[in-house]
């Protein structure tokens, strides 16, 4: 297919689920969908009544759906159903609470229902109550976020041992088990038997071609829960990898993603970090603080990023590496070289003037001065990217900018109409994304229900041990 062909089709699919989106609900009513997409949510939020207000589900459906299932395409005229499983976690959500595997195992035997069509319990739109019923719109499409992201891996792993009569496809935001910067992957082995969290290792990719389990997997750069550091003893990055739990852990977040590779059935994207995590506190300072951390942000993440092998495909598992360091020659280099960046940065700022660079230095990518390219190539692909980007770049050059919301710098105040489109920003690293970046973002956003009003929702991962499911396989 030529190149116009695919942005061709990128551009009526999307236009399609805008519009999908604007017609009123009694109009949609006589609208035939196709399949469903099953929404499940992250710790502390089973998304059911009355655990969850309707206004907080309403708002988590709409941010996944917008932001992540519609730009992948997957499931463009889907029903929405939001699927319970109990997201809890022992003693984070409260000392009655389930431990971390058991409550997994639940989500996961309830989803498990939903797909083979078992009753199982759900909340429909207008999400005012929930209970059990039949799901019989297939194909589904699964969204797993955080804690759910360890169910939706979990499931995964067992359709590909014993199969469901219908299409299933899968989008991960914050996915513990990502093969490449899971935290379940990095530890994998590992049990902590008073919490009960067992570390289980990368979601399968391996699904058979002829019935591929296609997968999107998307990941906030720093998110500790996805994106954790190669080598752990890095404790600056560990630092900054700590704060990146409120700060980069995305729930009601968005951003523009950048194709980050594939492997076999999954396609994998990153959404960039304007400015570390560790140095965010600073901006609640007026005027100096964003002044400092724009200007520190460069040498900081130079050594920061040393922690991190981003030359892995992200469908590579890869447990951590406690010897790992990048040439130190070459790091020092790059340090030096990201001091004059930070002036520029901070003269850019003072100036309100993004060309004001006196130092004529170029603003760095998402790793940094001296990092490699987002994009790590395709590895035993079954075919192109998911969604079709309009091009896919090849390493060292400018990475892709593919359909997704712009970031959000509040968390859970995404106030914009469900139909209102709009342009993405250049890249973070200043270079033009290679097609227009048109957003979709939510009406209301999520609110959180009284027994997480004290706490972010900081999904702390870990899978189960189900007895009738197959743990995520490290097998290739």
């Amino acid at each position: 297919m030529h190149n116009t062909g695919r942005f061709t089709g990128l551009a009526i699919s999307a236009a399609a689920a805008a519009l999908l989106a604007a017609i009123p609900p009694s109009v949609t009513a006589g609208v035939t969908l196709t399949g469903s997409a099953l929404y499940l949510g992250g710790t502390y939020h089973p998304l059911t009544v009355p655990e969850d207000t309707s206004q907080y589900i309403e708002g988590y459906v709409n941010w996944a759906n917008y932001n992540y299932v519609t730009p992948s395409q997957l499931c463009p005229w889907c029903s929405s159903v939001a699927v319970f499983s109990p997201e809890e976690f022992w003693p984070v959500t409260g000392l009655r609470d389930t431990r971390f595997d058991a409550s997994v195992a639940i989500g996961l035997a309830n989803l498990d229902d939903c797909l083979r069509g078992r009753p199982c319990t759900v909340t429909d739109p207008p999400y005012t109550s929930s209970g059990p019923r039949v799901l019989t719109d297939s194909p589904y499409t699964v969204f797993g976020y955080s804690q759910s992201g360890a169910i939706a891996s979990m499931q995964k792993s067992d359709l590909i041992t014993h199969p469901a009569s219908g299409t299933v496809s899968f989008v991960f935001e914050a996915n513990p088990n990502r093969p490449h910067g899971g935290i379940l992957e990095r530890f994998v082995g590992v049990h902590i038997p008073i919490l009960d969290v067992t570390f289980n290792g990368a979601t399968v990719t391996n699904s058979l071609r002829s019935t591929p389990l296609t997968t999107v997997d998307v990941v906030h750069q720093y998110d500790p829960i996805a994106d954790f550091p190669t080598n752990p003893l890095r404790l600056l990055a560990d630092l900054n990898a700590l704060l990146g739990l409120p700060f980069e852990h995305p729930e009601g977040r968005s951003g523009a993603p950048l194709l980050q590779g594939q492997y076999q059935d999954s396609t994998y994207y990153l959404i960039p970090t304007a400015t570390l995590p560790m140095l965010l506190p600073l901006t609640v300072v007026p005027f100096l603080g964003p002044l400092l951390a724009t200007t520190l942000d460069p040498p900081l993440r130079v050594l920061v990023e040393t922690a991190y092998d981003r030359t892995i495909n992200p469908g590579a598992p890869t447990p951590a590496k406690f010897l790992y360091f990048p040439n130190p020659i070459q790091t020092a280099c790059d340090f030096l070289s990201a001091v004059p960046n930070g002036w520029d940065n901070g003269i850019a700022y003072l100036t309100s003037d993004p060309t004001n660079r006196p130092f004529h230095t170029t603003p760095a990518g998402p790793y940094g001065v001296g990092g490699p390219a987002v994009y790590t190539g395709a590895i035993e692909a079954y075919g192109p990217p998911t969604p079709m980007p309009d091009q896919v770049p090849a390493p060292g050059t400018a990475d892709v900018a593919l359909p997704a919301a712009a970031e959000s710098k509040d968390p859970v105040a995404l106030t914009a109409s469900p139909t209102e489109r709009e342009t993405s920003p250049s890249a973070p690293d200043g270079r033009a994304p290679a097609s227009p970046a048109h957003v979709l973002r939510p009406s209301s956003a999520p609110r959180r229900s009284p027994r997480a009003s004290a706490a972010r929702s900081a999904s702390v991962p870990g899978p189960a041990s189900a007895a009738r499911a197959t743990t995520p396989s490290r097998a290739r």
